[in-house]
């Protein structure tokens, strides 16, 4: 993994989550390996390795390819976590059962996106190594999988991509409660 992308991860993880241990990580990459049938990149096994199963810092986003329909009008995604080889609720063996019969063999979920959607890896086909949105409520496309968004064309891209973001909230004054106190 190079510097750029230690740096941009060291700025974006919430270390004041404690960072879970890893278990059996150099065990667990070539059992994922095997079970797609693909050579993951290096530089997302190197990732699993280090940082794998972290939680990213609320306002740390990125500004996808393209724009699932979800996506603020700022145009910036976030994240809650990546998955990783780790014994919490970002454990990506744990999460690659749960979506093995729904994502297939063709791509392996990486990170906890908002609202029950994930962010994945293409490990086969047009979307090989290419980092895609999963829109679990999304139309279906011509071979009844969902749609999947591009996101980054590799995961380097995707982890330069992040960035501290703030997002404007515009006020409605409708959400706005006024209680005038009589002093009298």
């Amino acid at each position: 993994m190079n510097k750029e992308m230690k740096q941009t991860l060291n700025e974006i993880i919430d270390f004041e989550i404690d960072m879970p241990t890893k278990h059996h990580a150099h065990e667990s990459i070539p059992h994922i390996e095997q079970q797609y049938g693909v050579s993951l990149p290096q530089d997302y096994k190197d990732f699993l390795l280090g940082f794998g199963g972290c939680f990213i810092k609320e306002n740390a986003m990125y500004q996808p390819i393209e724009m699932p329909s979800v996506t603020p009008k700022d145009g910036f995604d976030s994240i809650n976590g990546f998955y990783g080889c780790v014994s919490n609720t970002l454990n990506l063996m744990s999460v690659i059962q749960t979506y093995k019969d729904v994502l297939g063999g063709s791509f392996l979920p990486i990170a906890d996106a908002d609202g029950g959607d994930l962010i994945c890896m293409g490990l086969k086909g047009e979307y090989e190594g290419r980092i895609c949105y999963w829109y679990h409520e999304g139309d279906t496309g011509e071979n009844g999988q969902e749609y999947y968004y591009l996101v980054a064309n590799s995961f380097e891209e995707f982890i330069r991509k992040f960035s501290l973001h703030e997002r404007e909230q515009p006020v409605n004054l409708d959400d706005i409660d006024l209680f005038l106190l009589d002093e009298d």
